[in-house]
């Protein structure tokens, strides 16, 4: 067999390995840091090649095709860098006893596509329920304040295998505490239930999403900015609670009139906006969306339950 048409025919059994193994759940990409290594085999079997009047015997060659394919596979299976990616799931709590002077939280979490369910709880400071892509939290206090942030564990040369799988993030977050909360995030589908739980402020930037955020309950004046692309947006407000809504966004689909509002200095106003005991201020930046308000009766003290 010719060298050349041996190497040529190694490294297509090679790849097709490679493929294999990654076809069932094993990362690929981490493999190309192994290259430098590679590269001078294939000419070490050149050189040999040269030296056997450029012909490698059948069954010297054959040994080797064994050789390197099975050194790959069981280079996959006993590196764990290269296992599979497993749906985890890993938890999050903050108990009272571990902070028991607190007067405030700070929410900022980053997440990418998936699904994402904010809630209450009364029973933590915060609990958290993570399934794909395992959450990093990294929590302190300051001046009697809660600061919490929250990101994906992305490892490096999984990134494409673990973005195809569905990661579902729950997280609760006590009433017992007034709230700024950041959220950045691709796309996603959105669940945030923030009935009876003070809100200084909300900060959502979100890819393409269907989103639905619960209000009300909130203490006597919280402002919420939403920057999102082309997304379906509902935000359900009780009508006992005075709203404000500033809209950016021209090619933006919206019911506001028909919910009550009435447009008074580039905004949208309810008419019990300045006499109600509860305000919100919405600032949206919405691009090709569709925005529905919902109007609810006053919801029962205390039926906002967790998440988790």
């Amino acid at each position: 067999m010719k060298p050349i048409n041996f190497l040529l025919g190694l490294f297509l059994l090679l790849l097709g390995t490679v493929f294999f193994m990654n076809s069932i759940g094993y990362c690929s990409w981490a493999l190309l840091r192994l290259s430098p290594l590679i590269g001078p085999f294939l000419l070490i079997l050149l050189g040999i090649g040269l030296l056997w009047k450029e012909r490698i015997p059948k069954g010297i060659a054959f040994g080797l095709v064994l050789l390197f394919v099975g050194v790959t596979v069981a280079f996959y299976l006993i590196n764990p860098q290269f296992s599979p990616v497993q749906k985890a799931e890993t938890h999050l709590l903050v108990n009272f006893d571990a902070y028991p002077e607190l007067s405030a939280g700070k929410l900022k979490l980053k997440y990418g596509a998936g699904e994402l369910t904010l809630g209450a709880t009364s029973e933590h400071w915060v609990e958290g329920r993570f399934r794909g892509l395992p959450a990093v939290p990294n929590f302190t206090e300051k001046n009697r304040k809660l600061h919490l942030n929250i990101r994906p564990k992305i490892h490096i040369g999984r990134r494409s295998r673990a973005g195809q799988q569905r990661s579902v993030w729950k997280l609760n977050l006590s009433p017992q505490l007034p709230w700024e909360i950041e959220l950045q995030t691709g796309a996603i589908k959105g669940n945030l239930n923030l009935t009876g739980i003070p809100l200084h402020q909300l900060n959502l930037k979100i890819g393409a999403s269907a989103m639905e955020i619960r209000l009300g309950g909130n203490g006597q004046y919280s402002l919420v900015r939403i920057d999102t692309g082309a997304s379906d947006l509902r935000i359900f407000v009780p009508v006992s609670v005075g709203l404000r809504v500033k809209l950016d966004g021209a090619l933006t689909k919206t019911n506001l009139e028909a919910s009550g509002l009435f447009f008074s200095n580039h905004r949208f106003v309810s008419e019990n906006y300045e006499s109600a005991a509860e305000r919100i201020d919405l600032e949206l930046n919405l691009a090709v969306s569709r925005l529905e308000i919902i109007r609810i009766p006053v919801p029962v003290h205390g039926a906002t339950g967790p998440v988790i």
